[in-house]
């Protein structure tokens, strides 16, 4: 866990706890067994006794405590979690971001093949040409396509992410 990670769990606990409820924390470990069962209660009792007070006399955003992300970023998000998941919940959060990176290449292929076809709206005369005086013609260079020539280039496993979100009615 990094000191940023770390920083964001001290202020929101700096935020809802008092100098009083610290020192109750720091006396826990001079109590016996069966004081310090009853004694951690109290204090989680008190925090969030504070807690709802703060909250009642402050009705304003909590951002003042820690830095507000100016855009949500899934990937960063998932990271800061990873510490505190356990190991079945790591796999889960590496899932999601599995997920969430399939998404965003899926739209940038997108927006790629948008922009090919605005660019080169048909590209079989220019392969037509090309294919004559090569005196190679046949059907399939007649029938280029921008988006077989970009599926290629993907690996198997980018392929199989594209179509599973969609992707595969470009290949028609």
């Amino acid at each position: 866990m990094d000191s940023n990670e770390r920083s964001k769990v001290i202020a929101f606990d700096t935020l809802f706890c008092t100098n009083h409820i610290q020192m109750l924390k720091i006396i826990l470990s001079y109590m016996d067994n069966q004081t310090q069962k009853s004694m951690a209660v109290y204090i989680k009792f008190l925090e969030l006794n504070y807690t709802i007070e703060f909250l009642k006399k402050h009705p304003y955003s909590l951002c003042g405590c820690m830095e507000k992300e100016s855009s949500p970023d899934i990937f960063k998000m998932c990271s800061e979690l990873l510490p505190y998941c356990t190991e079945n919940e790591k796999k889960q959060l590496e899932q999601i971001r599995g997920i969430f990176q399939g998404m965003e290449m899926y739209r940038e292929m997108s927006k790629t093949m948008d922009l090919m076809k605005d660019f080169i709206p048909d590209m079989s005369e220019f392969t037509n040409a090309a294919s004559s005086e090569s005196e190679q013609a046949s059907d399939s260079a007649g029938s280029f396509d921008m988006m077989n020539l970009l599926m290629n280039m993907l690996t198997p496993e980018q392929k199989q992410m594209y179509e599973m979100f969609g992707g595969n009615h470009h290949a028609e």
